[in-house]
């Protein structure tokens, strides 16, 4: 078992029965941690990935009504749609409406992609990282978690965020705010035979 697995399990308060499950377990949780707080590092800042979505949205809607303009110029509306990029024309017209209804889609997919978060994207990644360190707590600890600053779930989560992402988590602000948030939405706690209340 690696040291720093060694370390979390005994700040966490992990039973000697558990040790196996728990560090397989934590491992994993880690693994998956790690994985999560890359994923939100790299996601794009909502307003730079809203932008482009708005622009495909706008590009789309300005596409439909120059299709649809194609109404009062005959000539034109004949050549654009007899085309044979249309493929093969049945009862001398194209189905308009499947192309103005994929035109719809892409207006619809683009306004549905958008990212209505608020706040920071570190943030963000704070708190899942956070939500982890608590879903294992409550699987494996003999303590009770609690939202305190100073409580074993605290100290745990702490020293979780840093195995996670290789940073003290004070270097980013602290995470008490996280770890308050990630215990009051606690809705699941496993029963336990002896709990300590730290």
């Amino acid at each position: 078992m690696a040291p720093r697995i060694g370390e979390l399990l005994r700040l966490a308060g992990v039973p000697p029965s558990l040790d196996k499950e728990a560090a397989a377990w934590l491992s994993d949780a880690i693994e998956l941690a790690q994985s999560i707080d890359r994923a939100v590092k790299q996601r794009p800042l909502p307003v730079d990935h809203n932008d482009l979505l708005a622009d495909i949205e706008k590009s789309a809607k300005e596409l439909t009504k120059r299709i649809e303009r194609l109404r009062w110029h005959p000539v034109t509306r004949h050549a654009f749609w007899r085309s044979s990029v249309f493929g093969p024309v049945h009862h001398n017209r194209v189905e308009v409406h499947d192309v103005l209804s994929t035109l719809e889609k892409v207006i619809t997919a683009a306004g549905t992609a958008k990212d209505r978060s608020k706040g920071r994207r570190r943030e963000f990644g704070k708190q899942r990282v956070v939500d982890m360190a608590l879903a294992f707590f409550v699987r494996f600890s003999a303590h009770t978690a609690s939202g305190t600053p100073t409580g074993a779930f605290a100290i745990f989560a702490r020293e979780f965020y840093t195995a996670v992402t290789g940073v003290d988590p004070q270097d980013h602000g602290g995470l008490d705010r996280q770890i308050r948030e990630a215990v009051k939405r606690q809705s699941v706690q496993r029963p336990r035979a002896q709990r300590k209340s730290v």
